[in-house]
């Protein structure tokens, strides 16, 4: 008998009963004599924990020195220029695109002037309110812009939808931010397919793999008739996240050296290998500053000139006391009112894989251990792993100023593990290893941290939740914490953080299944989307959960629902989920896959 999917009506409707039923340095240049772009300004650096380099000869005497005691016979191996597929893996999981209707729109109707967002039209689903997070489809009530299909669409929201206009896409992962009338692209790829855009640059099928890049595409929305690429920026290196904050866009970018024709032993043998390192090491001793900081064009179709240099000046860029690799994490700032332009950025040579922002601090977390060489990743693995954390201060629109540093023991699973609330940063950290496990008992805590002068220091920790278990969703809302922790059954964590100096688990609930990923949805309510799951663990299919957590120390499972052997992509995307409180109305995307006996085929129902 062929299951077919049913409808999320129901579960809309059990979370509306739910709910009612409870209360720069001037004059840098390249070797070439290019200009280095423009600084951001004196003083975007903290004394201390991070030291800024002098000129450019200190900058080249610091990743030489490095660069050499890394180099192998077949150049830097890997290591030293960042880990971009881990990166890249955890970019995905942060800002990930490809799912339709990821912005949650709500159901078509005639659209009236002066729209409110979250009022008439939704919105991006996203961690902290006024945080805009980039997204495939991009609304103001009246327009909708959406990635689908290989093209950038513009639908016409205002009476019946239509598309009016659309542009061929090149690459992959777009993601959008709208602002006003202007639309930012942002793409990552490699080599072949660095235009975002099909006409412009190579074809589709051309592209390969080969070093990363970046490119921003700042597309003029006035008129559906005239959508038009008004400048594009491309840089090398990678996206690891970025966030809008009213015209603002920080785009976090990790890059790494390049430009270098390495040698490679010739024939085999010790001697081989050693001539080799002896000739890589005269390349890094000939290395100038355009192979270790990123390169940008900047191509202005508005008059038809195209610029190119050093994405940061030598004064733009920072290193931690501890080395960090020789990879280089890029912050930069864009201002869409006044087109897009290289140049306000800041560098940090360490590497970069998970990224909050609150409204004034943007956090960019990174493990030690991912810089490792392959002596050190079989004299450490039994090591404690920690987690850098770097504070930049972006309360200015106009500057990213380094703020901070701080380490904790553990490491976080996702953008989802840290929240500022009243000048407190509060992380949740495991301390299982996420490559090898653990040969103790894996356990979770929740760490809360102040920055006193440059230093992000602990003042408080609980810790002991989820023995055993893995992490799987977090929430912090006002001064409290909900975690999920999960392998046989899931535990919901309350965690009282009024007191940051003293956190405190309060209550826990222990239930079936897990929830993924949790919302708000009225006071002292949670949503859970999630798996539901035997007594031994195994999942079950989605399970959505209304929680009650009025009273901290006795959190209660109102109301659930249960789709057999399905799942659902807010599981891992929250973009693709959406909370219409004017209606209670809850919107998630579900798939299943299911046998159908009379075709005797497995069928795929979404």
């Amino acid at each position: 008998m062929r299951r077919t999917i049913v409808l999320l009506a129901t579960v809309l409707a059990m979370a509306a009963t739910a709910c009612t039923s409870s209360d720069s340095t001037p004059g840098n240049t390249t070797s070439d004599g290019v200009p280095i772009a423009p600084t951001g300004g004196e003083g975007i650096f903290a004394q201390g924990v991070v030291e800024p380099f002098d000129s450019c000869n200190d900058f080249l005497a610091y990743v030489k020195r490095h660069a050499k005691e890394l180099v192998g016979p077949y150049g830097l191996d890997g290591y030293g220029y960042g880990w971009f597929g881990g990166v890249d893996d955890l970019r995905a999981m942060e800002d990930s695109g490809g799912v339709a209707g990821s912005d949650g729109i709500s159901p078509p109707t005639t659209v009236a002037a002066a729209q409110v967002a979250g009022v008439d039209y939704s919105e991006t689903n996203v961690q902290v309110a006024g945080v805009d997070e980039p997204d495939i489809v991009k609304t103001d009530g009246e327009r909708i812009f959406v990635v689908a299909q290989g093209q950038l669409h513009w639908i016409d929201a205002t009476g019946t939808p239509e598309i009016v206009a659309s542009l061929p896409l090149n690459g992959w992962g777009q993601q959008l931010f709208l602002s006003g009338d202007r639309l930012l692209v942002l793409t990552s790829g490699h080599d072949g397919g660095i235009s975002p855009f099909a006409e412009v640059g190579v074809a589709r099928d051309a592209v390969y793999w080969s070093s990363p890049r970046t490119v921003l595409a700042e597309i003029d929305v006035s008129d559906p008739d005239a959508m038009d690429v008004l400048r594009t920026l491309t840089m090398d290196g990678s996206i690891v996240a970025s966030r809008m904050i009213d015209d603002t866009v920080r785009v976090v970018v990790q890059s790494g050296p390049n430009g270098f024709d390495w040698f490679y032993p010739e024939g085999s043998g010790i001697r081989a290998e050693r001539e080799a390192i002896e000739k890589n090491k005269e390349l890094i001793d000939e290395s100038t500053i355009e192979n270790w900081v990123p390169w940008y064009v900047l191509e202005d179709q508005t008059n038809g000139t195209t610029s190119d240099g050093a994405l940061l000046g030598c004064s733009q860029v920072g290193h931690p006391e501890e080395f960090s690799g020789l990879s280089m994490l890029n912050v930069l700032s864009i201002d869409l009112t006044s087109g897009l332009e290289p140049g306000n950025g800041i560098g940090l040579l360490a590497e970069g894989q998970t990224v909050y922002s609150s409204a004034a601090n943007l956090y960019v977390a990174t493990a030690p251990w991912s810089v490792w060489t392959s002596q050190q990743w079989e004299d450490r693995a039994s090591d404690t792993l920690k987690t850098q954390i770097h504070a930049f201060d972006i309360s200015d629109p106009t500057t990213t100023r380094y703020a901070g540093s701080g380490e904790v023991d553990g490491v976080l699973t996702s953008q989802w593990s840290m929240d500022e609330y009243e000048g407190t940063l509060r992380v949740v950290v495991t301390d299982e290893n996420p490559w090898w496990g653990s040969s103790d008992v894996p356990e979770t805590s929740v760490i809360t941290m102040q920055l006193l002068g440059d230093t992000l220091v602990q003042v408080g920790s609980v810790s002991g939740l989820g023995k055993n278990e893995h992490v799987y969703a977090v929430r912090f809302i006002a001064d409290k914490g909900y975690v999920v922790t999960f392998r046989q059954i899931d535990p919901l964590y309350v965690v009282d953080l009024s007191d940051p100096r003293d956190p405190t688990v309060q209550g826990e609930l222990k239930i079936n299944g897990y929830s993924a990923y949790l919302h708000p949805i009225g006071e002292d309510l949670l949503l859970g989307v999630g798996q539901d799951a035997t007594d031994e663990g195994r999942v079950l299919g989605t399970q959505v959960s209304v929680f009650d957590v009025s009273d901290p120390a006795d959190p209660r499972r109102m109301a659930r629902m249960t789709f057999e052997e399905a799942w659902s992509d807010a599981e891992w995307d929250t973009h693709a989920f959406l909370w219409w409180p004017q209606d209670g109305i809850a919107v998630l995307p579900l798939q299943r896959w299911s046998w159908d006996e009379e075709t005797d085929k497995e069928d795929h129902f979404s």
